[in-house]
């Protein structure tokens, strides 16, 4: 039997489980996991293998030529698989291979520092760098932005020195704008003169013919998309516009294109000046010029336009560079209406030609600045790294301090594993490993009286175990098979040993013996007084028919044997079926119970307990020992019990009591002997709820049923 000082012992020393113990689970059933062998044989990396080899093949494919569409997308799903299959091969890897690399724990120490040291510098690199780059967004959007704001200006300075030259001659409108497109730096810029109709916009043909004041004229090269013929009406009570447009098709594309715009009216409001920069290729050029960003593709929402996107300029895109692309949103208008929209613009903006940009302004003081920061930059980066190097050397002596402590314990635990209780532990240090090897000297030196203990603890144990076989043997093994009569038997020991008896005798034709009784004291001694009380009634019983005369001989016998702090309580019950009598004689014992046309009797004759040795009281007990006779009927019920069924108590201390028992047996009398018996034990254990039970319940239930067969 494996008692708990035991297994204390075997967790602190570790040794093999007992004979008959069921060996404990290991740990990881799977053997380690090596690299070569973990690329072929399991499944992550088999799919690391075949996913580097297609993302090898597509990015020498993508550095090489501009890759369709469903090809990217497929590289962008590879590129997912390949990392998923990393992940998985790392975290199986570290399943199957944390005892190889993590079994000593020193090492673990040691991880841990690189842990907090790692992880914080970690947070403070993500920190920086989700600050750059919001910095880098700001910085390059504002750029753009002015770049783009200055373009706008000078078509709209254009458009009214234009429109000033009109207001002076009138009739000279087509040369004004022709010298105008002439002498601009833009190649693409084109120039228009519309009238302005008193009350609405009254579309007009467009001539090139000189002094015609009443129609519309335009120079330049309008690929974007034809002159405009009239002003819109909110343009003329706007008095003019600059901004942003979005110009309906070109003839060489079906994809719509961004112009800057700028209308100006003349001095007396009669026409207006159009002047019209498409953001084409050389445009694109100009604002990279001045801004360092270059326009990819854009987005449309608004603006006159069906919501899409539009390619500006052909461009593969690197999901890596971040610092190199961002994206910015102009408001664009329709010229139709005025409804505005927005013009959603990837730009490619690295930030070395945002710093050149912005270095242009002041280029000897921001390369000064630049310089310092770099040398500062590098020597926080040098002291960050002797810091971290100090700590990882400091965290490996700590370590070494520690586990060499945790050795000293663990040569301990082997050497009182094998038997060595006179080792001890020698660590000088006052810390808590030095109050754990004091504890644990303190504790090998007490081992030995743990195990005297246990040796004498599992001794009790065989002898308890004994007792229970011996009172396993006495009791009987079915209930007797008598015509006429049904028995049924309970016995539920409190402990593993109980002090209850009970047995049949057959003392005659058709006469049954009943013995029930309690044996003071457990365990061992109480198992012998039962043994010597079933021999005695085996040879008296066939001897003697009286209850009474019975107990006599049995008590004189007892007394000679007892020891004085012992005795017996016992009732003996005969039923002579062919006379239909129950005669009983109790000594001491608890009292008989008869169900008889429905209503219990509970019989008590006078009689005191069997096996007192004291002066004079064997006389007293043949004085005081009553015998009972009565009649009995078919379906008479006698139930003779111990105290452990009606001496039962709940939580608030009340007992079952026997007035209980008799109305529960009166109520069900018309049940079979195992309903009885089963009645009785749910209701006593239903009264008792959650209470420790104090002694042994032992009930025989018999019923005399009247038939022969």
């Amino acid at each position: 039997m494996r008692t708990p000082v035991t297994g204390l012992f075997r967790r602190l020393t570790r040794t093999p489980p007992a004979p008959g113990e069921l060996p404990r689970a290991p740990q990881s059933l799977a053997p380690p996991l090596q690299f070569g062998r973990g690329l072929l044989q399991t499944l992550p990396g088999r799919l690391v293998i075949l996913t580097s080899a297609l993302l090898l093949a597509l990015t020498i494919a993508q550095r090489t030529t501009l890759l369709p569409a469903p090809v990217d997308l497929f590289r962008k799903v590879v590129s997912l698989a390949w990392l998923g299959g990393l992940g998985w091969l790392a975290a199986l890897a570290i399943s199957r291979n944390r005892r190889a690399f993590l079994w000593r724990v020193r090492r673990k120490l040691i991880l841990s520092y690189v842990f907090l040291g790692f992880v914080p510098v970690m947070l403070v690199v993500a920190f920086v760098l989700a600050g750059g780059v919001l910095l880098y967004v700001t910085v390059a959007n504002y750029v753009f932005q002015e770049g783009y704001a200055d373009a706008v200006e000078d078509v709209r300075q254009i458009a009214e020195t234009a429109a000033i030259e009109i207001g002076r001659s009138p009739d000279r409108a087509l040369a004004v704008i022709e010298r105008k497109v002439a002498n601009s730096t833009h190649r693409t810029l084109s120039l228009a003169v519309v009238p302005i109709a008193p009350d609405e916009a009254v579309p007009v043909a467009a001539v090139s013919g000189h002094g015609d004041l009443e129609r519309a004229v335009a120079s330049g090269p309008w690929q974007h998309g034809p002159p405009p013929t009239i002003v819109p009406r909110w343009v003329a009570r706007a008095s003019g516009f600059s901004g942003t447009i979005v110009s309906a098709a070109q003839p060489s594309s079906a994809e719509p294109l961004l112009v800057i715009r700028a209308s100006v009216p003349t001095p007396d409001a009669s026409r207006m000046v159009i002047a019209d920069l498409p953001i084409d290729a050389d445009a694109i050029a100009r604002l990279h010029g001045r801004t360092g960003t270059t326009l990819r593709n854009m987005t449309l929402s608004g603006c006159g336009v069906p919501t899409g996107a539009t390619t500006l300029e052909a461009h593969a895109g690197d999901v890596w560079a971040l610092f190199r692309e961002t994206v910015v949103s102009l408001t664009c208008v329709s010229w139709a209406d005025g409804t505005t929209g927005t013009a959603s613009i990837n730009l490619d903006a690295p930030v070395g030609g945002i710093y050149e940009r912005l270095a242009s302004v002041n280029s000897a003081q921001l390369g000064a600045n630049w310089s310092t920061f770099l040398k500062l930059l590098i020597l926080l980066g040098g002291l960050f790294l002797v810091i971290q190097g100090s700590a990882l050397v400091l965290g490996g002596v700590l370590a070494k301090s520690i586990t060499s402590a945790v050795h000293e314990l663990f040569i301990g635990t082997e050497r009182v594993r094998q038997g060595d209780f006179a080792h001890r532990i020698r660590i000088d240090s006052t810390d808590q490993l030095g109050e754990l090897a004091g504890s644990f000297n303190r504790m090998s030196a007490s081992i030995e009286r743990l195990l005297h203990v246990q040796r004498e603890k599992q001794r009790l144990d065989d002898e308890l175990r004994i007792a229970r076989e011996i009172q396993k043997s006495l009791l009987p093994v079915r209930p007797p098979q008598m015509p006429g009569i049904d028995v049924a038997d309970l016995c539920e020991p409190a402990r593993e040993v109980g002090g209850d008896y009970y047995d049949f005798f057959e003392v005659g034709p058709r006469q049954l013996g009943v013995l029930i009784a309690d044996v003071s004291g457990k365990g061992t001694s109480a198992a012998l007084y039962m043994a010597e009380l079933k021999g005695l009634m085996l040879a008296l019983s066939h001897t003697e028919r009286s209850p009474r005369r019975l107990l006599i001989d049995v008590n004189r016998l007892l007394c000679e044997h007892l020891d004085n702090r012992s005795f017996i309580t016992m009732t003996y019950a005969v039923i002579d079926m062919a006379e239909q009598t129950l005669t009983v004689a109790r000594a001491g014992h608890t009292p008989l119970i008869v169900v008889s046309g429905g209503r219990s009797d509970i019989v008590v004759p006078d009689g005191m307990v069997l096996g007192l040795r004291l002066p004079g009281a064997s006389d007293r007990f043949e004085r005081v020992l009553c015998e009972h006779t009565q009649s009995i009927a078919t379906g008479d019920v006698i139930v003779l019990y111990t105290d452990g069924i009606t001496e039962a108590m709940n939580g608030g201390g009340d007992m079952f009591g026997d007035e209980a028992l008799a109305a529960l047996l009166a109520s069900h009398h018309a049940l079979s002997v195992g309903g009885i018996r089963e009645r009785v034990l749910r209701e006593v254990k239903a009264f008792v709820g959650d209470a420790e039970p104090h002694d042994d319940m032992t009930m025989v239930v018999l019923k005399i049923s009247g038939s022969e067969g």
